[in-house]
């Protein structure tokens, strides 16, 4: 009987793989039998997914042969880093891991689509499944996530926290940008292209009880007799700054990569090394010596804060002061617009500054019993800094007591 279903399909159906055929049979009727384990479980797989196609896809990943969409999945990597920028992926509000979440492409057919114009002619194109499967799984713990296999790092779900807010010169903020990059690829011999961006600070506990540095924290791994216990970050002082700058390494062409590059992280007391154009751009002049580079071109990408913002007098002198201190021919400051600090490539590195500093607590030694009195006595920043003013020696036992931290 399942001969004659096979040859009646073959008749009327015409050039169909027996592999198929046999699936609907058993389907059908049932028969558990089968004549090639291998062939029919990637059958099954073709109709689980409903997608036929996927099984042409899976011939060319058996042993000995050669993948023929490798191209296809280095532009896919190229899109997703290359036009980040331009609203292609979003970066959840609670960035903990490397995975970002697809915000443009409606669809994986979509997503299939837009890669597929960025290809070289006669480019091989996988079916829509195959692609779907290069994805994250959405829920590593399930079952179905041994058939993704994690190329890309996407995961394809309905956003419910929206990160990105609208402005009316987003458009022209994102087409700046393009033509710094622009500029930055024609010169870049002689050319620094940096992102700058102060991460949320860091809060310090007092003496004998650290606080957690990040205050959404994730799960840990301990051992089965130990707590991770922080105390509250209600009761806390003092904090820490972390400034980051990266010097990219600029690609070649507009389609490379503007996220990799050499990254310098510096650590500052929000008590009395407050964040302000001047000291990032001292730290930013130190950093560029070390290079034992001398370019003529600076080209800096900012978000749009106070320390940042280029239309403040004080910025605009700090920026003169590091291009006579520099001895530059030509520099360029360009800031992200209100609300899209996530458009600054530096951003990626702060999930990365997370993932290490989840299991960490932060607390400062203890100084003087002289001095901390008097830290006792203070309520906020502003009156650590006023009995500064009056006792000198507050602020440099304060210092040293962060300083291992």
């Amino acid at each position: 009987m399942r001969r004659e279903f096979v040859d009646t399909c073959d008749m009327f159906l015409g050039n169909v793989e027996k592999s198929r055929v046999r699936r609907i049979y058993k389907e059908f009727v049932g028969d558990s039998t089968a004549d090639e384990m291998e062939i029919d479980i990637r059958v099954k797989l073709a109709f689980d997914l409903r997608d036929p196609d996927i099984i042409t896809d899976l011939r060319h990943f058996n042993e000995g042969r050669i993948s023929i969409y490798d191209t296809f999945w280095e532009y896919s990597k190229k899109f997703l880093e290359g036009t980040a920028q331009d609203s292609v992926v979003a970066v959840d509000e609670r960035r903990h891991d490397p995975i970002v979440h697809l915000a443009r492409a409606i669809s994986v057919e979509d997503l299939k689509n837009q890669i597929a114009k960025l290809c070289p002619k006669d480019t091989p194109i996988p079916s829509v499944q195959w692609l779907r499967l290069q994805f994250w799984p959405k829920n590593p713990w399930n079952l179905s996530s041994l058939q993704f296999t994690g190329i890309l790092p996407l995961k394809f779900m309905i956003q419910i926290r929206q990160l990105h807010m609208d402005h009316i010169d987003s458009h022209y903020a994102s087409a700046i940008f393009r033509y710094l990059k622009e500029l930055a690829i024609k010169f870049k011999d002689n050319t620094w292209l940096v992102f700058l961006d102060d991460k949320h600070r860091c809060k310090i506990g007092e003496p004998g009880h650290p606080v957690a540095a990040i205050e959404r924290g994730k799960q840990v791994v301990v051992t089965t007799h130990e707590t991770f216990a922080v105390s509250d970050h209600d009761f806390t002082k003092c904090s820490l700054i972390p400034s980051v700058t990266m010097i990219c390494n600029i690609p070649d062409n507009i389609e490379g990569s503007f996220y990799r590059g050499h990254v310098n992280i510096g650590l500052k007391d929000a008590t009395f090394q407050t964040s302000s154009s001047l000291r990032h751009m001292t730290e930013l002049y130190d950093i560029l010596l070390h290079t034992e580079k001398h370019h003529p071109f600076l080209m800096l990408y900012t978000d749009g804060g106070p320390d940042h913002k280029i239309t403040f007098l004080r910025v605009q002198l700090s920026l003169i002061a590091m291009f006579i201190a520099l001895d530059l021919d030509y520099l360029v400051a360009v800031r992200t617009p209100p609300g899209h600090s996530w458009k600054n490539p530096v951003e990626r590195i702060m999930s990365i500054l997370n993932l290490g500093m989840q299991c960490v607590g932060l607390m400062r030694q203890k100084m003087s019993e002289e001095m901390e009195k008097l830290i006792n006595g203070c309520n906020s920043l502003e009156d650590i800094r006023e009995k500064a003013k009056i006792n000198n020696q507050l602020e440099e036992e304060l210092l040293q007591s962060m300083e291992p931290t």
